[in-house]
């Protein structure tokens, strides 16, 4: 029993770790098939894009983002292309990357899969067979997303609940100064209502008197 528990421990970790790993495919670019990397991470298409860029500054490039949005366009055949990275482990030499996050499927929202396909220019795109180095540089660089993902999405959970929480305070003390604007409300009418009160009251006494004077 206890080696079957054993077994069972080790098939889940090691499931766990091949799906950090990427894995060798082909990607359809430009009407041809081309070598690349697949990841699959347990996030959305929305954190693993992000995740792209903080990556890239990670490794010094400076990717151009005029504009909140400026990167996403620059777009070839649906893939992002960032020209000339330099990878941790690959030296001096740049690299042409060409990324692409696609949804897992229509149920599996939270996972996507990303691809990454590496050129040393012109769209020479590296493949197992060819540059052993580079392309095992390449599919370090991109498992590394696994942590940075990881990293990328609780820091956005941060800055989420943080933002909520801002709201709800200032939320709070919109209401809290509108309490403040009722309760001053509330006792100038209240002071109001007694000081209509007595002059209602002298009136009525000044009307009484009027008519004790009248002649029977």
């Amino acid at each position: 029993m206890k080696k079957q528990y054993m077994l069972v421990i080790l098939l889940v970790t090691g499931m766990i770790t091949a799906r950090a790993q990427s894995s060798y495919t082909t990607i359809q670019f430009k009407d041809n098939m081309k070598s690349a990397l697949a990841l699959e991470l347990p996030y959305t298409t929305d954190e693993v894009e992000g995740t792209i860029l903080e990556k890239l500054k990670q490794s010094g490039f400076k990717p151009d983002t005029r504009g909140s949005f400026f990167w996403k366009r620059n777009k070839t055949d649906g893939f992002y292309v960032f020209n000339e990275v330099m990878l941790p482990s690959a030296g001096t030499q740049k690299l042409d990357l060409y990324f692409k996050v696609v949804q897992k499927n229509n149920e599996e929202k939270n996972n996507s899969i990303l691809y990454l396909m590496a050129s040393n220019g012109n769209e020479n795109f590296l493949s197992p067979d060819g540059d052993t180095i580079l392309w095992n540089s390449t599919m370090a660089f991109l498992n590394s997303f696994k942590d940075k993902t990881t990293a990328f999405s609780l820091e956005q959970s941060i800055i989420n609940q943080e933002s909520g929480i801002k709201d709800s305070q200032e939320k709070l003390a919109s209401l809290q100064k509108e309490g403040k604007d009722l309760d001053e409300k509330l006792r100038k009418n209240q002071d109001e209502q007694k000081n209509r009160q007595l002059e209602l009251d002298n009136q009525i006494k000044m009307l009484e008197n009027l008519k004790l004077k009248r002649k029977t």
